[in-house]
């Protein structure tokens, strides 16, 4: 009875844990893929994976730079203590990102609604997706951008923002059960660079 009694107690303490933490996706699990467009017409394709309602998430986005260049990544892994790292693959290098502000539409707070001066404008439907229309604007070295967002179910499915312009729409979004864990980890053999 004793054991029964000490695994409801810690069933509802861990419960109690995650119902503090909140979503910042209304669904579980995905893979949603998106494209931005700048004024220049230069394209970059962006990539979303997410676990436990965004507890963890992954994202890459990688552009041609033209002219034989090549193409570049960014690759950002945001752990689920919160912490978020760039990786740099060809130095084998994962450097803490200090200024990573997390927006989370489902469950903005207060402090970060006043900080963007963000606003809920309205509702669309967008490839049969219901969107909560946001409207933020925010500061940047010198100037402050205005920031049109198209939400659905936390994810921000179109936006456009005006300094500089560009369009991001969506590409696709898979629902999926699972991901690999590895997604959400530092790669074996990267050297870890910390704020202090």
């Amino acid at each position: 009875m004793r054991r029964v009694i000490s695994l409801v107690i810690g069933l509802l303490a861990v419960t109690a844990v995650f119902a503090e933490v909140p979503h910042k996706y209304g669904i579980k699990c995905a893979v949603v893929k998106t494209v931005t467009e700048n004024a220049g017409g230069q394209k970059s394709y962006n990539t979303i994976w997410f676990d436990n309602y965004g507890a963890v998430e992954r994202t890459s986005t990688s552009m041609d730079m033209g002219g034989g260049m090549g193409t570049v990544e960014w690759v950002t892994v945001c752990l689920a203590d919160g912490t978020a790292f760039m990786l740099d693959d060809s130095r084998k290098l994962a450097s803490q990102v200090s200024t990573m502000q997390v927006v989370n539409y489902l469950n903005m707070s207060d402090e970060m609604q006043k900080a963007r001066k963000a606003k809920i404008i309205g509702e669309e439907t967008i490839d049969g997706r219901p969107c909560v229309v946001w409207e933020e604007r925010v500061k940047q070295i010198l100037s402050t951008a205005k920031i049109t967002s198209w939400v659905w179910k936390g994810i921000p499915i179109k936006y456009n923002i005006d300094k500089p312009k560009s369009s991001t729409t969506l590409i696709s979004i898979e629902q999926k059960k699972s991901l690999p864990a590895s997604l959400f980890k530092i790669p074996e053999g990267y050297e870890i660079k910390k704020i202090k």
